[in-house]
């Protein structure tokens, strides 16, 4: 079931709990009323005794039985009511109905004094005309509500199934869109509600598939400015570099002439590595966008020896087992190197290692005990051109983006990146997988 589905089923079952507490409520009041209308005929009792005793009195002292009878015969032909007279022995003198059977009626017994001699008048209330009574205004009550809690239901299941059906057309329209189908026509539900959040949605979709579109452009001519910025930036390079070489050749260079010429080609090979980490970069970046990254299984302990190859100076590797994982094993490499030849370059330490473990998280680890990094530049290391020490890091060669390449990769792979070190004792820099 749908968490949509599961939201209207609550409501229509908070609904039909409020309306069972509502007919335990009218059940209440019914059973209230029930009595209360029984106390107002037992208090109408009460008034038919004080009209019986006003007539029965002057009777009664006359000692005229025959006239409180036919009395008794002519006015009081009423089915709900009946009375009977008793003289001081409990006999019986008078009665309004000779066939009352006393398991059918309500009964009061009263006693009146007559110049000093007792009588009794007892009055009867038929129990089946009240009850009677009760259950038609009960049973008219039942079927008015019965009705209104039925209309009610009924309407709730007709706003449920097409509120829903309108749903289900508009999520599967949304789904798709997720799923980056611009293109995908939405259709406007005639429930006023959701009409208002469909074209909301339209016109959402459309401002999307307008900006991406955009984007799109933008990033294709950002790739192409990077691309043939760099092949015009290689093409007089190398023509400096070749010039350079030619007149060497000859060998009637001066001193001067010979040390301009290696400044020349130091800074031209500068100039060529900080061009191939800005392509770097460049497809980083353009990779991060890209929803279907270009990530296959490696084994990532072949890729670290790849890096470590290349390294002019000896590294120790140390390693628990194979370890296979998916990414770009190309970057990944270039990863390593970075945080290989920065630890070479600018560490000083005679002995650098990488670790490789897997207890938790596989971490590839990149050891050093040179000269370390003060705190206050760990915060900002991995900024492009940030140095830590300017003069040093220009005579070395650097770009000032071998770590922010580093940090780049490793977002790329939802991979996290730690640094710590302590002048003096030597930095690590971990990636955590």
């Amino acid at each position: 079931m749908k968490k949509r589905d599961l939201f209207w089923l609550k409501r229509v079952l908070i609904i039909l709990f409020v309306g069972l507490i509502f007919v335990w409520i009218s059940l209440h009041n019914i059973t209230q009323f029930n009595q209360s209308y029984i106390q107002e005929e037992k208090h109408e009792m009460e008034v038919f005794k004080k009209q019986i005793e006003w007539v029965a009195t002057p009777l009664l002292r006359k000692s005229d039985i025959k006239t409180l009878e036919k009395y008794a015969l002519d006015f009081w032909d009423d089915k709900e009511f009946a009375f009977k007279i008793f003289d001081s022995n409990k006999n019986l003198l008078v009665s309004s109905d000779n066939e009352i059977s006393t398991e059918q009626y309500l009964q009061k017994q009263y006693e009146i004094n007559i110049d000093g001699k007792p009588y009794y008048i007892e009055v009867d209330l038929s129990q089946e005309s009240v009850m009677n009574a009760i259950v038609k205004a009960q049973n008219k009550i039942m079927i008015l509500f019965g009705l209104g809690i039925l209309c009610l239901i009924l309407g709730l299941i007709q706003i449920f199934y097409s509120v829903r059906k309108s749903f289900n057309t508009l999520e599967d329209s949304v789904i798709q869109i997720a799923r980056g189908d611009f293109d995908v026509s939405i259709e406007l539900p005639k429930n006023g509600l959701l009409n208002e959040l469909s074209l909301a949605i339209m016109r959402m979709t459309n401002r999307l598939k307008n900006q991406i579109t955009r984007l799109t452009q933008l990033e294709e001519y950002r790739k192409d400015f990077v691309s043939n910025m760099s092949h015009e930036i290689k093409t007089p390079i190398t023509a400096i570099n070749s010039a350079v070489e030619l007149i060497e050749g000859n060998g009637e260079t001066t001193d001067i002439q010979k040390e301009c010429f290696d400044i020349i080609k130091s800074q031209t090979y500068s100039i060529n590595r900080l061009v191939g980490d800005i392509l770097t970069l460049s497809e980083i970046d353009l990779e991060k966008t890209n929803e279907h990254k270009n990530f296959k299984v490696f084994n990532l302990n072949s890729a670290i020896n790849q890096a470590i190859s290349v390294q002019p100076k000896a590294i120790v590797f140390s390693n628990s087992e194979n370890i296979d994982v998916i990414g770009n094993e190309e970057l990944v490499i270039t990863m390593i190197s970075n945080l290989l030849s920065n630890a070479i370059k600018y560490s000083g330490s005679d002995k650098i290692e990488v670790n490789l473990t897997n207890d938790k998280n596989i971490i590839i680890e990149v050891k050093d005990y040179g000269v370390g990094i003060p705190a206050e530049h760990l915060p900002r290391i991995f900024e492009r051109f940030y140095r830590v020490d300017k003069t040093r890091s220009r005579q070395s060669g650097g770009t000032g983006l071998g770590l922010a390449i580093v940090k780049h990769i490793a977002e790329l792979h939802n991979w996290k990146i730690e640094v710590e070190s302590k002048v003096g004792v030597g930095t690590s820099f971990r990636i955590i997988i």
